[in-house]
């Protein structure tokens, strides 16, 4: 009989397929790692980022054009669009850290549909009211600095300092060494003083547009008038006539200080030069003005462009940025809508519910 050693002396080799060391922990199949990657808890996490930051991104799409919008960063600064940015940024971090807790941490009783169905709610209602409240003051600046520029644009607080600027920039220019130059920077006497030259130089170059807040001297060619054909003076009973102001470029460019009548400027087809406003033909009611002209040479170019240089700001600014506020706005509305109808609606399942469903969760 063979002699065979003890059997805990004894020692098997198995040298299957599936080899782990030892005190390593027990290996999972490639299918459970998949399931576990797709539960419930982080499908969740994962569309809802996907859903928020898809809200977020006309908001910071706004944002981002306002902050690169060389005439809003000058009136306005780049705070309200870097708040935006951030509470964008900070809801989305903010949702997934809530999410995160409640799936970790809440009893598995109250992870339901209903609680996931208020999380959802509470951060779509939460970015409504932040779009909301960030869209008022932004607006509000949009209309304040449109009205500076429009009608106070020489002495408000918010652009003395900028017409101040220019008016000393004009001077330089209308003296007859600098009257011959290209541009102003070339001229004796021309200092660079940031921000207020550079963005003087953007605004024309952007903008196309000469002179800010333009006060000259002398008078100009710029002709109020009014003509009423006699045939036609029963209707003024039924309706007001409104005058219309336009700069004259007929025929030739006046110069500066260049007082040009009516007739001059239409070349005697209404009446002589010396004809005063009242003195115009029997068959036309006029009236005849001389004011001054608002478009001065440019300082950065020689375009000598026709258009004025806050009236081109301010539009700017009411049509970029207020349309931005006010888009912020209806964009907020509508999140705080769908919350609330998201809830009339939770409601409702609450109240068709089925009795089996109570009795299989237990109720």
């Amino acid at each position: 009989m063979a002699n065979y050693p003890p059997a805990d002396t004894q020692t098997f080799s198995y040298g299957g397929p599936y080899t782990q060391e030892e005190g390593a922990p027990p290996m999972m199949p490639a299918g459970g790692q998949q399931k576990r990657l797709f539960n419930p808890r982080n499908v969740f996490i994962g569309t809802g980022i996907v859903l928020l930051t898809m809200l977020c991104t006309v908001p910071i799409w706004n944002a981002l054009a306002l902050l690169s919008d060389f005439n809003y960063l000058f009136w306005a600064g780049s705070d309200i669009p870097t708040w935006m940015v951030s509470c964008c940024l900070v809801i989305i971090v903010l949702y997934t850290v809530t999410v995160t807790l409640f799936f970790s941490a809440a009893r598995p009783q109250v992870q339901t549909e209903q609680t996931i169905m208020m999380i959802a709610n509470i951060f779509i209602t939460l970015l409504g009211l932040v779009l909301m409240l960030i869209s008022l003051p932004l607006s509000r600046q949009a209309i304040s600095t449109y009205n500076n520029l429009m009608y106070r644009c020489d002495y408000s607080e918010q652009t003395h300092r900028l017409y101040e600027y220019s008016q000393v920039l004009h001077n330089i220019r209308r003296t007859p060494l600098c009257a011959e130059k290209y541009t102003v920077e070339e001229c004796p006497g021309y200092e660079e003083a940031k921000p207020y030259t550079t963005f003087l130089k953007e605004m024309e170059g952007t903008f196309r547009c000469s002179g800010f807040c333009y006060r000259p001297s002398g008078n100009a060619a710029l002709i109020e008038s009014k003509l009423e054909p006699e045939s036609d003076r029963y209707l003024a009973n039924k309706g007001h006539r409104q005058d219309r102001i336009t700069p004259l470029n007929l025929g030739y460019a006046p110069q500066a200080g260049q007082v040009v009548t009516l007739a001059k400027a239409m070349g005697g087809a209404l009446a002589k030069e010396s004809h005063r406003a009242g003195q115009v033909p029997p068959s036309t009611v006029g009236r005849v003005t001389e004011a001054t002209i608002t478009y001065p040479p440019t300082l950065f170019s020689d375009a000598n462009y026709q258009a004025s240089c806050e009236g081109m700001a301010a539009r700017d600014m009411k049509n970029f940025s207020g349309d931005v506020g006010f888009q912020t706005f209806y964009q907020g509305i509508y999140l705080v809508l769908i919350a609330i109808a998201t809830g009339f609606l939770k409601l409702v399942g609450f109240c068709v519910r089925r009795e089996p469903e109570y009795k299989a969760r237990g109720y």
